[in-house]
């Protein structure tokens, strides 16, 4: 398994607001996740790192790289764009090295802000929504389906202890790029659900493969990484 960095961003938000309004980004979405898509991938190019979670309260954003904070900021005082740059506080970045193996057992806290939705056909819809159109009526309960979604994600690699849903949303506004060719944002409405739940590791080499991608889709926009904290 290749090496794994938990990276600490911060950012200096009215900069970032006027990085993105210099790229034309300039409808609003809740909760920065396409400016700061774009902003990162100006700062750091293909290393962008993803999963990546953003703290509005701090104004940092936390992520998972095979790059450690000072091999990203090289990267970014070399190539990255001034305004790009200027929106980055780069002294208070900072990196650590995630743990280079995991054990069967293992208990650990997790959390993840995750986009419960699903695609077919080029069709992305609300996982909630797709349950009301097999089943109607008969379809459990929103919470109960992102529930039932969350631990579908994690294909085994945990044993579920407790699942608790923290919060959730059926329609968070975001921007996308228009799928049809053409260069122009639109806007759209997708659900978001933040999750803890308590878990045991069941397969070590899964559980660290899926702490790289993280869960779900829109995973370059805010959503998808898993935090971990440790349990007695």
């Amino acid at each position: 398994m290749s090496a794994l960095y938990v990276v600490r961003i911060p950012v200096v938000i009215p900069r970032l607001l006027r990085f993105a309004f210099e790229q034309d980004i300039r409808q609003e979405e809740e909760g920065l996740g396409y400016s700061l898509h774009v902003w990162l991938a100006a700062l750091f190019g293909r290393a962008a790192p993803k999963p990546f979670r953003f703290f509005e309260r701090t104004s940092e954003l936390l992520a998972y790289s095979p790059l450690s904070h000072t091999e990203l900021l090289e990267r970014a005082q070399a190539f990255a764009p001034a305004l790009a740059w200027s929106a980055l506080e780069a002294e208070g970045a900072a990196s650590k090295p995630m743990p280079a193996c995991w054990r069967v057992g293992q208990r650990l806290r997790a959390e993840a802000l995750v986009c419960p939705v699903s695609r077919v056909d080029n069709d992305e819809k609300d996982v909630y929504l797709r349950a009301l159109d097999r089943e109607g009526a008969q379809a459990a309960p929103r919470a109960a389906v992102y529930s039932q979604w969350f631990i579908a994600q994690w294909k085994g690699a945990v044993h579920f202890e407790h699942v608790q849903l923290l919060g959730m949303t059926s329609r968070s506004r975001m921007l996308r790029r228009a799928r049809n060719g053409a260069n122009r944002l639109r806007v759209v409405e997708r659900p978001q659900a933040l999750f803890g739940a308590d878990v045991e590791i069941a397969d070590p080499e899964r559980f660290a493969a899926l702490l790289a991608r993280g869960i779900g889709r829109h995973r370059a926009f805010g959503f998808g990484m898993i935090l971990l904290s440790p349990r007695p």
